[in-house]
């Protein structure tokens, strides 16, 4: 998938990407990542195949953690769409990729994690895959804010 790079600062400030938000447990995302990712999977898989950006949304009911997974030309959460504008450079056609967030206050200093996951094209040809590096990589990224949770409630006493 390829878009303008003023298509997607357009989007991007206006918010006009597709959207969809979905809840669980911590409880249940440590028992049952690759299940409780699914749906942001499959919200994207299908935005991808009909050209437009998407942001899914995963809210941590019990637990200040958010995970996202967003089609962006940028590692810059979509949510900073106002800033955007400001550190591209008129590249015209590019490609979308596929990032993966999470925001949790002890996730690290900036409270902010963001990698790729892969090309938005690579999404829609091997959904499976891109769930498989996302369930890893969520996995990872809650034993980093565990260990850190730890650590600063060990400090605390």
């Amino acid at each position: 998938m390829k878009i303008e790079e003023n298509d997607f600062v357009t989007e991007a400030e206006a918010g006009t990407y597709a959207h969809k938000t979905v809840t669980a447990s911590l409880a249940d995302l440590n028992e049952a990542t690759s299940q409780t990712l699914r749906p942001l999977v499959e919200f994207v898989e299908a935005a991808v195949n009909s050209d437009k950006l998407a942001n899914a949304d995963l809210q941590v009911s019990d637990e200040d953690i958010l995970v996202q997974l967003q089609t962006s030309i940028i590692n810059l959460p979509l949510a900073y769409g106002k800033n955007i504008h400001k550190i591209m450079v008129g590249d015209g056609e590019v490609d979308v990729n596929v990032y993966m967030i999470i925001a949790a206050p002890e996730i690290n200093r900036s409270k902010l994690r963001i990698d790729e996951l892969m090309a938005a094209e690579q999404l829609v040809k091997d959904p499976d895959q891109a769930l498989s590096q996302f369930t890893d990589w969520l996995e990872a990224q809650l034993t980093t804010l565990a260990e850190n949770q730890q650590a600063t409630a060990e400090e605390a006493d």
